[in-house]
């Protein structure tokens, strides 16, 4: 028998000298069997559809033939084979979706119709050819395969094809075929659109031969994807056995399926075995499918690891694996199995099982280390003299408590270095007497060492009694020293020495002393008095003067107004110039009379304080409307915070109002940038106001000056900031009238902080009160 490729060539040649010119001709039926049998000769795929594409070409008097099939996901139709005899081929395969029911070549292929697509009716497809016509290429039904269906109306964009009908009977032959794909054939002139015959024996034979293709498309199809699964399943097995942990895959009965090359060795006998090795085996499977069954029995395969003790077949040792086993799912008819991935842990068992004992062993050891010490550091602890063990090389390695506060740095004061001065001088004196002691040959010494009490310093004498710890080879192991205190004896000595001496001149010196001190006191009690008598009188005068003083200054300043209110004539400008600044300098100067004044009769008693029930909120608005102009002026920010829980107060109001203006106008003058900011909470019975400022600051040097009479930070000629500096000192004495206190935080450079703390309700005072708050508030807060 020749071979398919010869049969092709032969046929084709045979069809090729019979076949006339006329576009109509059709294949004859010796032809038609000719043709198909040199199809199924062919070695492959590819020659025989390239075979058949040709003869339909040559039927068709066609140049270009696309064969197309379904994907094995019944998804597209893809170019599988296209013949373009004299032109090139295509780059890329034409693929069409089977979701796209209107298109031509899906209700070809899945509708099993002869469709024709003239020149004008193509342009919306994405196909290579202007006119064209398309025959179904059947194959022959399977389970799974797809199956022919009647397709809808086309969409518009489809429309324009044409199904042509097959002739009465011919219909018949497609029953029982299922789609496989689909044949386009080129007509370039369009007139073979309209040779109906010719189509038709086209159609025949895509029919015939479909069949044949197909079987051959999917047998190549098969024999790839078993090749395909062939090469995994060798690198598969290679992988698994490479792995150094024995890998089992048994089935329902417990028989070993598939195992790997370290499986083998533990499992499966070899030719030439000894019989030891091969009972190793027997009792390693007899081991195996215990396990599983009883895995089995206990309710399914576990889900952590198990231990299994198998037999070394070479070295008869007993081996110890972490069973983990899977199930598997049954495939392909085979029952459910199980996949067993066996872990050697011997090596790891054993040494898990010697730590195991070393860290018994260990904490028995500690606990009895333990209670030996604890025992002795008990009787350490309760022993009343300083208790030291050092070693061989003169180092301590123990002391009890008494001796630690002599010779280690306490933690209270670790960085302190005259106490640690002082614990190195006790550890050097002891070192040199533990050295000594060390390299003579006595086994006891005693001796007196002078050390020092490291927290005050004191002279602390000690007598020191070391004994030697010797070993089995009678070298000195540990040195034990006990000191006993000698402070209370040598002190004895020394104040008996003491009083001996200052005996006999004791009573001189007394009365001496206190002759001396009789007549100092009644040199300071007057002195005192005089001082009390000249600094009330300064305030009684300054406090009666308060009319005269003020009066001439208030007649400069309203003169002044009603002469710029041009009440005696028009004034030049300089001369308004002139009496502004008048004006100006007599309300300064009244300002200072009046801060000298308020002081005067505060010191003097004569400050009344008139207490009515006043509202905090409101008092502090008038001071906000009154301070707010300053503030615009330096361009601040001002803040003020009051709580709402304030009740009304019981208290002068005039003085609490001055007490806030001052505090408010002094942290505008000294802020320069920033922020002012006002708050007042309720503390039980108290309110407590706070003005922070952002200001220049105050040395910590001079926080405690600012509130002295005329004392201010800055006290040079050349000053930037004027004043009394009566201020802050008028207000520290309203505070105390009021019964309240004042005090003042700043970092210099970042700004002050005043706070001011005042009863809700203020009680009257008595004369001697007011002169008695008077000089608290002038005491240094």
């Amino acid at each position: 028998m020749s071979s398919g490729a010869e049969a092709v060539g032969r046929v084709s040649q045979e069809s090729s000298s019979s076949r006339t010119a006329s576009r109509a001709a059709t294949l004859s039926g010796n032809e038609l069997a000719e043709l198909l049998g040199a199809i199924a000769e062919a070695q492959d795929f590819e020659t025989a559809s390239g075979f058949l594409l040709e003869q339909l070409a040559e039927a068709a008097s066609s140049k270009r033939v696309i064969m197309f099939a379904l994907d094995t996901d019944c998804r597209e139709l893809r170019d599988v084979r296209s013949l373009a005899l004299g032109q090139s081929r295509r780059a890329d395969p034409l693929v069409v979706p089977v979701n796209i029911e209107g298109h031509p070549l899906v209700r070809c292929a899945l509708g099993l119709e002869i469709v024709a697509c003239p020149s004008a009716s193509t342009q919306s497809l994405d196909v290579p050819f202007e006119s064209w016509f398309a025959v179904p290429f059947p194959q022959l039904p399977f389970r799974g395969c797809p199956g022919s269906r009647p397709l809808g109306i086309p969409s518009e964009e489809h429309i324009g094809f044409e199904v042509i009908p097959r002739p009465p009977g011919a219909s018949s032959g497609l029953m029982g075929l299922a789609p496989f794909g689909a044949i386009m054939v080129e007509s370039t002139d369009g007139a073979a659109l309209r040779d109906r015959p010719m189509i038709e024996a086209v159609a025949n034979a895509a029919q015939l031969a479909g069949p044949i293709l197909s079987r051959m498309h999917s047998l190549e199809f098969l024999h790839r994807t078993t090749e395909r699964v062939d090469d995994q399943r060798s690198l598969l097995a290679s992988i698994v056995d490479a792995l150094p942990d024995p890998i089992v895959i048994t089935d329902a009965s417990n028989s070993v399926i598939v195992q790997n090359q370290r499986a083998e060795h533990l499992l499966s006998p070899q030719e030439g075995d000894s019989e030891g090795r091969r009972r190793a085996v027997e009792i390693n499977n007899l081991l195996f499918s215990s396990f599983l069954s009883k895995s089995v029995l206990t309710g399914g395969l576990p889900q952590s690891a198990r231990d299994l003790n198998l037999v070394d077949p070479d070295e008869g040792t007993d081996l110890l694996f972490e069973v983990l086993a899977h199930p598997l799912a049954a495939t392909h008819g085979r029952d459910t199995s199980v996949l067993s991935v066996l872990r050697d842990v011997t090596d790891l068992k054993r040494a898990s099982n010697e730590l195991q004992r070393q860290f018994v062993r260990q904490r028995i050891t500690e606990a009895e280390a333990t209670r030996e010490r604890d025992r002795l550091n008990m009787i350490l602890n309760n022993v009343g003299d300083p208790i030291l063990v050092s070693d061989s090389q003169s180092k301590l390695i123990m002391m009890n408590p008494q001796a630690e506060r002599l010779f280690d740095l306490p933690v209270e004061a670790p960085e302190d270095r005259q106490i640690a001065q002082r614990v190195r001088g006790n550890d050097t004196r002891f070192a040199t007497f533990i050295s000594d002691f060390t390299i003579s040959p006595s086994l006891f010494r005693r001796e007196q060492l002078g050390l020092a009490q490291p927290a005050s310093g004191a002279a602390l004498p000690v007598e020191v009694l070391s004994g030697k710890i010797m070993n089995e080879r009678g070298e000195p192991m540990a040195i034990v020293s006990v000191l006993h205190d000698l402070t209370k004896q040598v002190e004895n000595e020394r104040l008996l020495e003491e009083l001996k001496a200052a005996s006999g001149d004791l009573e001189d010196r007394v009365r001496m002393a206190t002759a001396h001190l009789e007549a100092q006191n009644v040199k300071l009690q007057w002195q005192s008095s005089e001082l009390e008598k000249a600094y009330r009188l300064k305030s009684e005068f300054l406090a009666n003067m308060s009319h005269e003083l003020r009066t001439p200054i208030n007649a400069l300043i309203g003169y002044t107004a009603l002469m710029l209110d041009r009440i005696y004539g028009e004034l030049t400008p300089k001369q308004e110039e002139g009496l502004l600044r008048v004006q100006a300098s007599s309300q300064h100067l009244l300002a200072l009379i009046n801060d000298i004044l308020d002081l005067a009769k505060i010191e003097a008693g004569r400050m009344p304080v008139h207490l009515e029930s006043a509202s905090f909120r409101a008092t502090v608005a008038e001071v906000i409307a009154q301070i707010e102009p300053l503030v615009r002026k330096k361009s601040l920010e001002f803040r003020y915070e009051i709580a709402n829980d304030i009740p009304a107060m019981h208290t002068d109001r005039t003085k609490l109002k001055q007490i806030v203006l001052n505090l408010l106008s002094n942290a505008v003058k000294f802020t320069h940038k920033g922020q002012v900011t006002l708050t007042a909470s309720l503390v039980e019975e108290h309110i407590e106001i706070v003005v922070r400022d952002t200001g220049i600051g105050i040395k910590p040097e001079f926080l405690d000056l600012i509130f002295e009479e005329f004392r201010q930070v800055d006290q040079s000629r050349t000053r930037e900031y004027g004043g009394t500096g009566l201020g802050l000192s008028i207000t520290r004495k309203l505070v105390a009238l009021l019964g309240g206190a004042i005090g003042a935080e700043s970092e210099y450079g970042r700004g002050t902080t005043f706070q001011v703390t005042l009863p809700v309700h203020s009680e009257p005072l008595t004369a001697e009160e007011h002169i008695a708050r008077a000089a608290i508030g002038a005491a240094r807060p």
